[in-house]
């Protein structure tokens, strides 16, 4: 086998795939894009706030308590107090996420969006104790009927909330506390409606401490406890724990990782073979190489395109996680073996990208011999919970030593909160090496027989008769 052709094959199989304006757009502007778009959705969403309700409240209060704290609880100035509270925790959340990466000029626009928002206004009107609930329900419906919703103001009728007799304090121990009933009138707010309930439900607790001679601080510094951030003790020292998230988050990403690269250059790896062979422009092609050429250099040069999106996104994940100060989650040695195993999976898939595409005429041919290959790439996404959830379990171990998939399975473990022992993966790697060169080799039989086979699309058992006749 000439080196030298093998080379100039791959030059050109990377140049007419990577450099090309699709593969710059949907891996390099897109990404970009996709994070523009998620900075301006977060903008809008705090610009567009909904026009802000405003209406009166009956109150029901067969108690005769609750009344009187929930008014002063859900006067104008109070309710405008906690959504400004509310409003300032949104806007340094937001500057931490977005104004870190774009700068002042989005923290400048983070704090204007944050003075557009609206809230509602309320008018708490307290009924008589026996006041006959139908006939205020009636007076809801009525409103609802004659009353536009863009013509509602502070007099329309917008909540009812029925308050029982025993809400503050328990006829007995067996019955417990009573409880309240809301009735709204349609197309409200969720903020509005989740505003007055709240308020409810703080007002019918703080008479229940009333009765009770309990003070609310009391309690909330009772049932108060606060904690250092953990820690979590390795063999190299300290690091903050890893929460459930990022536990979930890092395998995952490995594995898409992993499974974006070899699905991207494989992808390219079959519909290039596929269009060469039906246009008649392999012929010209294996005048010049051999057809064992002709394969290692597609698939080193498509090789190059995988490596070249793993490189770029493991790039795009390395500043994040140096941004969000938690770099302390991913060793070096796990991106060396993110790389490792991506050569391991792709020689393993491309090979078998390769024999599908010089078997059949044209892509449409291609579909029923795809099916397994398909099946292969899904299987880790099958396996992720079982995996992740006990990377060392005997499932796991066994499935990490099965390829094609044992890549895929062992890169999850490998970057989990749980790595397997090193003897593991050397063992992984060595035998998925040796399972590359079976790849290889079966790949490099039926290439030779198939890219001038025209006709009929062969099935599974026409493809081992080539390798015979190979």
């Amino acid at each position: 086998m000439n080196v030298s052709k093998v080379l100039r094959v791959a030059a050109r199989e990377f140049a007419s795939t990577a450099i090309t304006k699709g593969f710059i757009i949907g891996a390099l502007v897109l990404p970009a894009v996709m994070v523009l778009v998620i900075m301006v959705v977060v903008m809008v969403t705090m610009r567009s706030q909904p026009p802000a309700d405003a209406g009166t409240i009956y109150v029901l209060d067969r108690s005769g308590e609750v009344s009187d704290v929930a008014i002063d609880r859900l006067s104008p100035e109070q309710v405008e107090q906690r959504w400004i509270a509310t409003a300032e925790g949104i806007k340094d959340a937001a500057k931490g996420l977005i104004g870190g990466l774009v700068g002042e000029k989005a923290n400048d626009a983070i704090d204007n969006a944050a003075q557009m928002i609206r809230y509602p206004k309320f008018r708490v009107i307290p009924t008589a104790a026996d006041a006959d609930i139908e006939e205020l329900k009636a007076e809801l419906r009525e409103q609802v009927a004659t009353t536009a919703d863009s013509d509602a103001d502070i007099e329309t009728l917008i909540a009812i909330v029925e308050i029982d007799a025993d809400a503050t304090r328990k006829v007995n121990d067996e019955e417990g506390y009573g409880v309240y009933q809301a009735y709204f009138r349609p197309k409200l707010n969720e903020e509005t409606i989740n505003e007055i309930e709240d308020s409810v439900r703080w007002s019918i607790r703080e008479l229940r401490y009333q009765n009770a001679n309990i003070d609310r601080d009391t309690v909330i510094e009772l049932s108060s406890v606060r904690a250092r951030k953990s820690k979590e003790i390795t063999e190299q020292g300290e690091r903050n724990e890893s929460s459930g998230l990022t536990n979930f988050a890092i395998p995952f990403a490995s594995l898409m990782l992993l499974l974006m690269a070899c699905m991207t250059g494989g992808q390219y790896l079959l519909t290039t073979t596929v269009e060469e062979k039906s246009s008649r422009v392999v012929e010209v092609l294996l005048s010049a190489v051999s057809p064992l050429e002709l394969m290692t250099g597609k698939i080193v040069g498509q090789m190059g395109v995988g490596l070249s999106l793993l490189t770029i996104y493991n790039g795009v994940g390395i500043a994040g996680l140096v941004f969000f100060n938690r770099n302390d989650l991913v060793t070096p040695v796990t991106f060396l073996y993110i790389f490792v195993f991506f050569l391991l999976a792709y020689f393993m898939f491309a090979s078998l990208m390769a024999a599908v595409g010089s078997a059949v005429n044209d892509l449409r041919e291609a579909q029923s011999l795809m099916t397994p290959v398909m099946m292969m790439m899904i299987l880790p996404y099958i396996f992720f919970m079982p995996v992740i959830r006990a990377p060392n379990s005997l499932f796991s171990t066994i499935t990490s030593f099965v390829p094609p998939i044992s890549p895929f399975i062992m890169i999850m473990r490998v970057s989990s909160n749980d790595p397997p022992p090193t003897w593991q993966v050397m063992a992984a790697i060595v035998l998925n090496a040796i399972a590359v060169v079976l790849f290889l080799w079966f790949a490099a039989k039926v290439f030779r027989v198939g890219l001038l086979m025209f006709g009929k699309p062969p099935n599974l058992r026409t493809l081992f008769k080539w390798i015979r006749m190979a």
